[in-house]
Formats: structure tokens, sequence, C-alpha cells
């Protein structure tokens, strides 16, 4: 008779880690995406405008779990919020006055929580509005938002930014600022940073370099296990002659327990041109 209970109370604790492990890999294999995508200031010279384009803008974002957006002026922030109605985001403009380019971040409201967010410039100020820094011509920002993934049960640190594409000196200020701020109240071992967004420089920069070096961060498209194409850049202007020459300054990098499984930068045209001067560049990771 002991033998039978010791024999039973022994599958009863297999099936109870059974269920654990299984749990355990269903979380680890649960997918997420990530977009980046500079979606070009509204600018009523451009080769297509705002109001023929914002439509698929908002399309080519509004399936991706977390999307970092640069160049949002207010009355765009307006038209992607109304196209955009599973998302929450969070970000104000660079100017004094909180208005201007915003660089916000938008999050899949089904899945996550917002726990706590904050816009920096980059600058020698980082707190005080509208501040400039260094050899930039304009105040450039950070949006850092701190979320919680309902899904994977994790706590996932978001920075979107939007660096001088004039001021090497700012630029490498920027990754310095950046570096430290992916740290932000303290994160841990466990936990998911991500730092996306334009950063107006090439991946052999200095800049970019330091900002990986210093955070410890990866880059999505170098680890990934697929690409949509063998290579590929982001920035190609409207047109679509110029995607060959393309320059990859658009980046997703992050730190933490993942893994890549598949970027792209995707071609969206209307009117046979691209829809913003930069492709939206997305990540999947498990």
């Amino acid at each position: 008779m002991v033998s039978k209970r010791f024999d039973f109370i022994g599958l009863v604790l297999l099936f109870i880690l059974g269920i654990a492990v299984a749990k355990a890999h269903a979380q680890v294999n649960v997918e997420f995406s990530v977009c980046t995508f500079n979606v070009r200031y509204d600018n009523p010279n451009d080769t297509i405008q705002w109001h023929e384009r914002k439509n698929e803008v908002a399309l080519a974002m509004r399936y991706f779990d977390i999307v970092g957006v640069q160049e949002v002026l207010p009355n765009q922030y307006d038209d992607l919020n109304a196209l955009m109605p599973e998302h929450e985001a969070f970000g104000i403009g660079r100017n004094s006055d909180g208005k201007g380019e915003a660089c916000p971040v938008y999050w899949n409201a089904e899945r996550f929580d917002f726990l706590q967010g904050e816009t920096r410039w980059l600058s020698l100020n980082p707190k005080q509005h509208g501040s400039i820094g260094w050899d930039a011509d304009m105040p450039r920002i950070a949006t850092l938002v701190v979320l919680f993934d309902r899904k994977r049960q994790q706590t996932i640190r978001v920075i979107n930014t939007h660096w001088s594409h004039v001021g090497e000196k700012a630029r490498l200020n920027a990754a310095a600022l950046v570096a430290g701020w992916s740290g932000w109240e303290g994160p841990t071992s466990d936990e998911l940073v991500v730092v996306c967004g334009d950063l107006n420089a090439e991946p052999q920069t200095q800049a970019v370099k330091s900002l990986m070096t210093l955070a410890d961060l990866t880059d999505s498209y170098e680890t990934a296990r697929y690409r949509c194409r063998q290579a590929f850049g982001t920035y190609t202007t409207f047109l679509p002659e110029n995607l060959a020459n393309a320059t990859r300054i658009d980046y997703i990098l992050y730190r933490g327990p993942v893994s890549v499984d598949w970027v792209c930068a995707d071609e969206v045209l209307k009117y046979g041109v691209y829809i913003s001067d930069h492709m939206p560049y997305h990540a999947i990771f498990k």
C-alpha cells in the first residue's frame, strides 16, 4: 500500500511539473512585434501629401504590438490616434510648449498595460522642454515608456528616439544619454529593453556603435533568423528608384531574453511612390 501511495504521489508531481514546463514553454514562444517608422512631417511640398497617405501610414503600423513613430506633428498625431483605435500612445512634441514633432510610442491596448512614460530632450538639460544639444540645429527627443505584457507576464522598456541629422557631436552624446536611460529606474535581468527610432547614422558609425556597446544592445537586423531581403536600407526618400542605394538609419535594438525571428523594411506605395521618405522597419520577437 505504501509503495502504491508513493507511486500515486509521484505521478501527481510529474503531472504538475509537466503543466509548469508546458506553461513556461508557451510563455517563451509567445511572439510580439515591434515597428519603427519615420512617417515624415506634414510638409505640403512633399511628393505625396499627408492627407493623401495618412490611411496607408496607419495601416502600415496598426498590426504591430509596439510602434515607435518619428516626426509626428500634432495634426498627424490626432489622425494616427483616430486611425489606430486598437492602440494607445504616449509622447509629446519637442518644442518648449510641448508641440512640434513628437516621437510617440504606440502599443496594443488589448495586450499591454501602460506603467510609466516620459519625454526627455537630447541635450545637457534633458528635462528642459525645447532644449537643443551640442551641434544639433533643433531640439531632439527620446520618449521613454514602460509597459507590462500580459501575455508574457514581462515588463518591457521602450525608448523611441530621433537623433540630429546634422550634428555628429549631438549624435555621440545622444548615444550616451540613451544608453544610460536604457537602464531607467533599474532594469532586472529578465526584463526586455527595446530602443528604436531614426538615428540618422549608419551601423558602422561611432554613434551607433557607442550606443550598442554602452547599453549592451543587440541589432535586430543582424541577429534575425530571417530577413525579407538579404540586405536592405530604410531611408529611400519617396522615390522607389532609390531603394537599391537606401541607407540603413532606422533601428530596433534590444536587450533581454528573446530572439528575433524576422525583420523587414516594408515597401508600401501609393500613386507609385512610397508613403514616407523612410520605410517602416519591423521585427518579430520570440
